[in-house]
Formats: C-alpha cells, sequence, structure tokens
C-alpha cells in the first residue's frame, strides 16, 4: 500500500514492568560531540533524527514504552477497490453514494463525489498494495474511532461507511515531518535508510519521552505500508568494548482486518536486530553508528514521521468537503 503519490506533491504518506520505562536513558549530546567515530555511522544526510534531537545514548537492559494513544485498525480501501464508490450489492449505496445523497437532502447540491471517485481515482490496473493506509495511520492517532452505525437525514451510515469518508479527508495530508528517505529503486537509494541509530533515537522520543504514536513506512523496498505505532521493547545487550546488540519488538495497529466493519487494534508485532558502535562508559553506550542484521538487513523501517498533531487535512476527491464529511460524524 503506499502513500499515494508520497513524493511527487508533498504528501502525494515481552514486556518489562512499567518502572523500567522510567530508566531509559535520556542523555543528550550535540552531533560530533563524541569525538569517536564508529562504523556504520551513516552519511550526514540520513542523521536528520539525531541532528533535531541530540545523539542517541543507550544503557544496558530491557526497556518497555507505550503511547498514550492506541491507534485503531481500519480497512484500507484499495486503490483498484470499487468498494467506495459502488456497493457490490446493487440494492445498498456505497460510502461516497451516502454522502453525496445526503448532500442533496441538506439542499447543498448534487456534489458528485461517487463520479469523481470512478472517473478521476479509481484505475483497476493499481498494483495491489495501494489505498488509503497512510490516510488511516494518520486518522487513526488523530480521531476517535467510528464504533456504532449513525443515521443522518434518514440516511444509515455504517462503520465502514465513516471509516472510509474519514480516510478519504486525509488522503491528501500536508505538513508531516518526515525522517528517512522513501526507497524509490535508485542508483542513489539508501536501503539501509532509515538506519537503526536513528529509528532508536525517534522511538526514544517519541514512545518513551513523549508517550505519543509515530507513523512508519515498515517495508524498505518500493511499496510503502504505513503504519501506527504505539508500543515498543528494546532488550539491549553490551556485546564487545564498542557494540551494543539490540532486539526491538515494535508494535502497531493493522489495516489487515477481517472486515471494513471491523472495530478496535488489531495487533501486529515487527521485530527488528541491529548493532549500535560507539563508547562505553559503564553501562551506557554513546552511539556514533549502526546497522541492521540477520533479518532485519532486509526487512526494517523505510522512513519515520513524527506524530502528525499539526497535520492539514485533504482529499484528492475535489467533490468532498471535509466540513460536511465531519459533520455527518458528528457526535449527537
Amino acid at each position: 500500500m503506499r502513500i499515494l503519490m508520497l513524493l511527487s506533491f508533498i504528501f502525494i504518506v515481552f514486556s518489562c514492568d512499567k518502572e523500567t520505562d522510567e530508566k531509559i536513558v535520556t542523555k543528550y549530546l550535540t552531533p560530533g560531540a563524541l569525538g569517536v567515530v564508529a562504523e556504520n555511522t551513516p552519511p550526514a544526510e540520513y542523521q536528520k533524527v539525531t541532528a533535531e534531537f541530540g545523539q542517541l545514548s543507550v544503557q544496558e537492559g530491557s526497556y518497555t514504552g507505550g503511547s498514550a494513544i492506541t491507534p485503531w485498525s481500519s480497512w484500507w480501501f484499495p486503490t483498484k477497490d470499487k468498494y467506495l464508490f459502488e456497493n457490490s450489492n446493487h440494492r445498498m449505496l456505497a460510502p461516497l453514494q451516502k454522502y453525496d445523497q445526503y448532500v442533496f437532502k441538506t439542499d447543498r447540491g448534487t456534489p458528485d463525489s461517487a463520479l469523481f471517485e470512478e472517473m478521476e481515482i479509481y484505475n483497476p490496473s493499481e498494483v495491489n498494495w495501494a489505498g488509503l493506509c497512510h490516510a488511516w495511520a494518520v486518522a487513526s492517532v488523530l480521531h476517535p474511532e467510528p464504533k456504532n452505525e449513525i443515521e443522518r437525514e434518514n440516511i444509515s451510515f455504517t462503520i465502514a461507511d465513516q471509516k472510509a469518508l474519514l480516510l478519504k479527508s486525509y488522503e491528501n495530508v500536508d505538513n508531516l515531518k518526515y525522517y528517512g528517505s522513501r526507497y524509490n529503486g535508485g542508483f542513489d537509494d539508501k536501503f539501509d535508510d532509515v538506519y537503526p541509530d536513528q529509528f532508536h533515537r525517534f522511538v526514544q522520543v517519541f514512545i518513551f519521552e513523549k508517550k505519543l504514536p509515530f507513523l512508519m513506512d515498515y517495508d524498505p523496498s518500493y511499496p510503502a505500508w504505513t503504519v501506527p505505532v504505539y508500543n515498543v521493547t528494546f532488550k539491549i545487550v553490551k556485546e564487545d568494548s564498542n557494540t551494543a546488540h539490540v532486539k526491538a519488538w515494535v508494535t502497531t495497529a493493522s489495516s489487515f482486518v477481517d472486515s471494513p466493519d471491523f472495530v478496535g487494534t488489531k495487533k501486529s508485532v515487527k521485530y527488528y536486530e541491529y548493532k549500535l558502535y560507539g563508547t562505553w562508559n559503564g553501562s551506557i553506550l554513546d552511539v556514533t553508528g549502526s546497522k541492521w542484521v540477520n533479518e532485519a538487513i532486509f526487512d526494517h523501517p523505510d522512513f519515520l514521521i513524527a506524530f502528525p498533531e499539526n497535520a492539514k487535512r485533504g482529499s484528492l476527491n475535489k467533490n468532498l468537503d471535509i466540513a460536511i464529511i465531519d459533520e455527518i460524524q458528528r457526535k449527537i
């Protein structure tokens, strides 16, 4: 599932005891202050996380951190599927057809959002992974989950209808903050990016310190599968005089649900291993380099997105009005 036209327009997208959460090292160093250049130091352009938040330091031990927000799961509405504008049961209306009917019944014209979706956005030849997972990932950490069928103007909007409309309002989001570069298969693309030291520092900041979820593309190759991350466990072991071996369990919400009307959070756990290099000061390693190891060489995050608190919503469907979508989903 891709972040739709990701770089063509700015967004064209185990447990330990709780007591150990507080032991996570929060030592900050300015980049370049360590005086030791370890092997596998990322190129400067791939050190955006540590440039912004300070150099990474880690301590031996096991740590679990969690977000105060638990994202909800949703089907990702593939671009090659007709679901949004045409119900396979022709006696019932699709989500955008219901939206159009609501707008008409409230005397605001005939928006034809369903027709626009079919003619301008739907693509039966699109790749299988293309869809609205990027929109879902953002919406799932910013909005309460629709959990009940609602009725507006004698039109019944199912949970799936509500999630579909909400996701459409986030499919062309602007003002997201990216760390790492999407791998497009170009000769100058870095497959190792996002590098593990940058990933680890990012988790420290958002999950352990801010208690906020973040988004990541968990596929390092060309497809983009964007998911919200809300819990992470680290196991950090000293390996030698300048190395730590890290195992990471990263818990995300999943979009692979059994039904578009699914309610709740379907959990998925990604497992990564990597080595951090630097200088040990007792049980603390001041990190200057890193590399993915074992299966994580081929299976690690591609890029990261900060908690999207300043996200600006937008839709590629020009006949959708976000204010009306919110009106339909308003609480009574």
